[in-house]
Formats: structure tokens, sequence, C-alpha cells
């Protein structure tokens, strides 16, 4: 398999990191702005090391030659940009200054060209929200050789994540074709298939499970939660509805999905920063009266049991919900590998 060296964008947590590593790529650094993500991610991608700096000021010819990156060696660019830019749900849309980091990581691609480059964002990237920042991306692709591309609107449901998580994906070489992986077939994965075997976890201490802790429900959100029918219920099938927040009592349809619970038979629905509270979605455990744990949500993203989150409860939560699939991730890589040359 040949050698390609990958630099991580926006790594975030390292969730595109971790799969880009079990595809057989070196991820030699993962580079972002929050230094609180240091010690999640070095944690659990050795060898490849955290860079926190932004992305708007970074020196990649510096950053490069720190790395050890020489002429002639095959490499990567990932990049995972902020997503609710170019999201159908932000309001600010044309308005949003991160729309700006995805040409910013377009001016380090042409300031020192890679191999490769593979980019993740939500749909909105490449329609009506994001088009004029989608084709000034291309653009900028084209101009240093990588005319190579396959992009495509993809759920990460069909890629073995057992979470419908719809996002568009980019894929980009110098060498020769590249094609998105294929879809897996068979049966999908299931919120059964990723939670089941997990102990209840704890409210507060120390948990046996690395970050198998959960926020114990309020008194109020217990009670509404109490009155939801398991495996996939809804606010709307509560009867009294007096029970419920006041907002919803006047604007029943207002977030529909508040406080419902997942379904053992589906996938789960897409995890947000906030995928730990039953107040914020669709994230009501499907028997039990709680929101998922940090631990639960990431096997929901396919991270592995001995991949620790550090920070606070929330922070992590974040980690958790922003991060690409690992499984998805590995996918990603595995098809960059199959398109490198000998």
């Amino acid at each position: 398999m040949p050698e390609i060296k990958a630099l991580d964008f926006f790594c975030g947590a390292g969730g595109l990191t971790r799969g880009l590593l079990d595809a057989g790529l070196k991820v030699l650094a993962g580079i972002d702005n929050d230094e609180r993500l240091q010690e999640t991610y070095e944690a659990n991608n050795e060898p490849s090391r955290f860079v926190c700096e932004d992305v708007t000021a970074l020196d990649i010819e510096s950053l490069r030659g720190r790395l050890g990156i020489a002429e002639g060696d095959k490499v990567l660019y990932a990049a995972c940009t902020p997503c609710q830019p170019f999201s159908t749900l932000n309001q600010r849309r044309g308005k949003d200054e991160r729309k700006s980091l995805l040409l910013s990581f377009a001016e380090l691609v042409r300031e020192a060209p890679p191999d490769f480059v593979l980019v993740e964002n939500v749909p909105g990237l490449n329609n009506a929200y994001g088009r004029e920042i989608h084709d000034a991306f291309v653009k900028a692709l084209d101009e240093v050789g990588l005319e190579h591309r396959a992009g495509a609107l993809i759920d990460a449901k069909d890629y073995g994540v057992p979470q419908v998580r719809k996002r568009y994906i980019m894929l980009a070489s110098r060498h020769g074709e590249i094609s998105l992986p294929s879809r897996q077939p068979g049966r999908k994965p299931t919120v059964r298939t990723a939670l089941k075997g997990y102990p209840r976890p704890v409210f507060d201490g120390e948990p046996e499970l690395p970050n198998h802790v959960a926020r114990e429900p309020k008194s109020h959100h217990l009670k509404i939660l109490e009155a939801i029918p398991r495996n996939g219920g809804n606010r709307s099938d509560v009867k009294d509805t007096s029970i419920l927040l006041p907002c919803h009592q006047k604007t029943p349809h207002l977030h529909k999905d508040v406080f419902g619970r997942m379904a053992w038979g589906e996938p789960a629905p897409t995890l947000t920063c906030r995928c730990t509270d039953v107040y914020c979605g669709r994230f009501a455990h499907p028997v039990e009266n709680r929101g998922l744990s940090l631990r639960e949500a990431a096997a929901l993203q396919t991270f592995r049991d001995d991949y620790t989150f550090h920070g606070t409860f929330f922070h992590i939560a974040a980690q958790i919900g922003n991060a690409v699939p690992v499984r998805l991730a590995r996918r990603l890589g595995d098809a960059v590998v199959a398109s490198a040359p000998g």
C-alpha cells in the first residue's frame, strides 16, 4: 500500500483522523483552534499530534516542514469545516462569516498543493446556501491540478453508521480517477446494534466504562419522559398536555422531535452538539427515562469504547456530536488509498 501522509484540518475530537488512521493513512497532525481538544485528540490518535492554530492564519509551508513532509511525499488534506454556515436551519445564511473558512482552506491548497483532498460538510454546501463558496473552492482545486473529483450527498447510515447523517462529501486527486466508497449492502445498523450491552449509566461520579455518564433529568423533564411511549414515541403522544413545557403547549408543532425517543430498530437521528439533551431533539433513550450517555452517543458515532473523551460534560457532548463518524471516515480513507498510484 502506498504511504499517504495526511493533515486533518478543523480536526475536532479526531473522528476523521481515527478513521483515516484505521484505513492505513499516516495522519501527521490534526489542526484546530480550540486548545481544549488537544487531550482528547492526542489520547486517541497516536502518533498524530494536535496543532492548535487558526487555519485562517496558518503558514502551511512551515507546518509541512515541521511535520517532516518532504518533496515527493503523497499528501492528503482533509477538512470538515464548521457545518452550521451551510445548514438549511441556519438563519444567518449569507451573513455567516464562517463560510469563509472553506475558502481559507482553499488558500492552503493553493499555497502548498496536496495530492488528495477530502471535504465533508452538510448538504447545503452544494446547493443555494453554499453554491458560491463551493464553486470558488472547486476553482481553487482546478488551479493546482486536482481536477479528478467525486462529490455527492451521502447518508452515513448507508456506510455502516447507525445514524441518519446526510453529508456532502468531495474527494479530489491529481493522480487519476477517484471514487466515493460504495454503499454497504445488507441490513443497516440500528440503535439497538449500537447500544446493546451497555449497562445503565451513572448520573454522577466516575463510571466503570469511560464517559458512560448521562445527565439526570430534571423533575419536570422526567414527568414528560414518563408519558412518552417507549421505542420511538413522540411528544405528540402525550395525552396530558398540561405537563408539557409552556412553549410546547402554545405551539405544539415547535421542534416536534424534542423529547422524542429513539427507536431500537431504526438508525438514530442526526447527532448534534446537544445530543445528550432530551429537550434538544429526538435524543431520549428508547426505553429508559433519560437522555443518551456520552458513551452511547459516541457509539452512535462509531467511536470504539476505548476512545476516551476529555473535558466538561457539555464540551464532550459537542466533541462527539460534531465529529465525523469513524466508520464513515474509514471508508473515505479506503477510497483515497484505492485511488493512489502504487
